[in-house]
């Protein structure tokens, strides 16, 4: 059932011990290779490639935009932040590539907001149409999640939603001592696949709510509202 949408006026600040700011440099983070898949800093020459990503009809209809980037700027906007100073400091987004192919990236995913909708580091993905129903995105992310672990941590402030403290109990963690670390993904309630990327990989539910959306119709497009299932994953278990 969904409860009230986030609002952030009302976070409460805990202590927890997160990955340490700024992040490591582009030129300095690790690669990895699984099975089949590159995984990889992002790089300026990727520039094509995501915009062709990001002109998917398929692929956009599950962001937040709802639609395809309608111009090369746009995918050029998002790239030249995760590159630049600011966004490097915030952002732990990988290329991912088919190790026979390591120029060109089928996907991208990794922490790509510092600060979700719920407050704490939020991960994200998305790939070629061409490549889903193959397991790439639970290759992906199973590889991704030790390079977000084996970053250097510090205990700090975070401002976030109560609930997220929540256990499946119902039962809250206690506020007042230094809390386990989150990483968040939000899902929308159609896309049951994603979903079950997540559970696959260690993530469970933690709450839905109501969202408008812009999403695609014959004469353009429009707001619709939505359930937006979000879920949690704990870095220090395991």
């Amino acid at each position: 059932m969904a409860e009230a949408a986030p609002v952030p006026d009302s976070f409460i600040t805990v202590r927890s011990r997160i990955p340490r700011l700024p992040l490591p440099l582009i030129s300095e983070r690790p690669l990895v290779t699984t099975e089949r898949l590159l995984i990889r800093p992002l790089a300026a020459s990727d520039l094509e490639a995501l915009h062709e990503l990001r002109t998917q009809p398929e692929v956009m209809f599950w962001t937040s935009a709802g639609k395809p980037d309608s111009s090369l700027d746009e995918a050029k906007a998002k790239l030249d932040y995760f590159l630049s100073a600011e966004g490097n400091s915030k952002s732990f987004n990988y290329a991912i590539c088919f190790k026979e192919d390591p120029s060109k990236l089928i996907g991208i995913g990794g922490c790509h907001s510092w600060s979700s909708s719920l407050g704490w580091p939020e991960l994200g993905y998305m790939f070629r149409k061409e490549v889903w129903g193959q397991g790439i995105a639970t290759e992906f992310l199973k590889a991704w999640l030790p390079l977000w672990k084996a970053l250097p941590r510090v205990v700090t402030e975070v401002k976030c939603d109560e609930r997220t403290l929540r256990g499946g109990n119902g039962i809250y963690e206690n506020a007042e001592e230094v809390v386990e670390e989150r990483l968040m993904a939000l899902t929308t309630d159609a896309n049951g696949k994603s979903q079950n990327i997540l559970k696959k990989c260690g993530f469970e539910h933690v709450l839905t709510w109501k969202a408008r959306e812009l999403r695609p119709t014959e004469d353009g497009s429009e707001m619709v509202l939505v359930d937006l299932p979000s879920f949690r994953y704990f870095p220090g278990r395991g």
